[in-house]
């Protein structure tokens, strides 16, 4: 029924507007650290996925692109974090890409 994919889709929309709301005060009001990292890391995995099965539509999709999507998804969270534990270590490797 198109009414209610409609309110799954509007119900969809407001939690990631939530979701970026609640990223953005954290971000603004918290100190730097691992655990404030980590939170925003994973409000960012949720909104992607979110993005990915709701608007891109890939949850109906054929598992294999659904898993390509998915995976790329959850490189930016993941890059976030490991960008925190090591990024001195990846700053001296800056020669690699020069």
């Amino acid at each position: 029924m198109v009414i209610k994919s409609t309110l799954k889709l509007d119900l969809v929309w407001l939690l990631l507007l939530a979701l970026t709301l609640g990223g953005a005060f954290v971000g603004k009001v918290a100190e730097s650290g691992f655990w404030i990292t980590f939170v925003i890391a994973v409000i960012t995995a949720v909104k992607g996925r979110m993005v990915i099965d709701y608007f891109m539509e890939l949850n109906d999709a054929s598992p294999s692109i659904r898993r390509v999507a998915r995976t790329f998804g959850m490189m930016a969270p993941v890059l976030m974090v490991v960008t925190y534990l090591w990024g001195p270590v990846l700053a001296k490797m800056n020669w690699l890409v020069q």
